[in-house]
């Protein structure tokens, strides 16, 4: 109907500590257990496959492909399955089913709408071309400026509804002062949607300590992962500033998101 935003929910459970997390695998085991099971029978075959489902972006149906040729497989010939770049959408961008969580995150849970200003930060991801065009105005930073002692983006403050980061900040050795960065760029209300390798069963995020420089200083990013990011994260972002920050745990079938706890990180202002 014209005049509304139209988005399919996003299906996932908020988590605002891994106290939380815990509860919520300790009172839906049932349930995860069968979402496992239903993984593990479309890995029996052993061969590409294309599921039916629905888009969440373009509303309609299609179809995901699967091709485990290049998943890893361990001694004992168990699959281990790489959902993120998997589950292909037969629509135009053919976006992986990480890519399209992001974009449809930020669509039904972080108000992305045609005047957004977005900031998309880090390297290109298959999301962005997508999450740009449905913004108003669309800022590329793929990494942090240094200023001295100082970790900047060239970004005036205050500027841009919405930032997302995908897959990127675990290579930030300065994680605080990204974090920080991020959040000086948002106007009030704004917010921050971003996804990185994350260990879920993790209290706190380990740092590697064999990246600075000969004067001291951190690179601003580098090619492999620094961080182990754990769920103290989301205590990073309240104290970079942010009012709430919560670890969406995402699943479903029909729109093809398959993968054990799988998650996309908000916070806002």
């Amino acid at each position: 109907m014209a005049g509304f935003d139209l988005h399919v929910r996003f299906p996932s459970a908020s988590l605002a500590s891994q106290a939380e997390f815990v509860a919520f695998r300790r009172a839906d085991q049932d349930r995860l257990d069968a979402r496992y099971s239903h993984e593990t029978e479309l890995l029996a075959a052993g061969t590409a496959l294309n599921r039916p489902g629905t888009c969440a972006l373009c509303l309609r149906g299609t179809s995901f492909a699967v091709d485990p040729a290049g998943w890893e497989r361990l001694a004992d010939r168990q699959v281990v399955p790489r959902w993120d770049e998997a589950l292909v959408c037969d629509c135009a961008d053919r976006l992986g089913k990480r890519a399209r969580a992001v974009v449809h995150f930020a669509q039904a849970a972080a108000s992305l709408r045609p005047w957004t200003r977005l900031l998309l930060f880090g390297p290109p991801d298959p999301s962005h071309s997508r999450l740009a065009a449905l913004a108003g105005e669309t800022t590329t930073r793929a990494s942090l400026r240094r200023d001295g002692a100082d970790f900047l983006l060239d970004v005036p403050d205050g500027h841009c509804h919405l930032a997302v980061a995908v897959e990127c900040l675990h290579r930030v050795p300065p994680l605080d002062a990204a974090l920080a960065a991020l959040r000086r760029t948002l106007t009030p209300g704004g917010s921050l949607v971003f996804t990185v390798p994350f260990r879920h069963d993790a209290a706190r995020t380990h740092s590697r300590a064999d990246l600075a420089r000969a004067d001291g200083a951190l690179p601003a990013l580098v090619r492999d992962g620094v961080h182990e990011i754990g769920w103290d994260v989301l205590d990073r972002l309240r104290a970079a500033g942010f009012a709430t920050a919560a670890a969406h745990c995402y699943w479903s079938a029909e729109l093809g998101y398959l993968g054990a706890f799988s998650m996309i990180f908000h916070a806002a202002l």
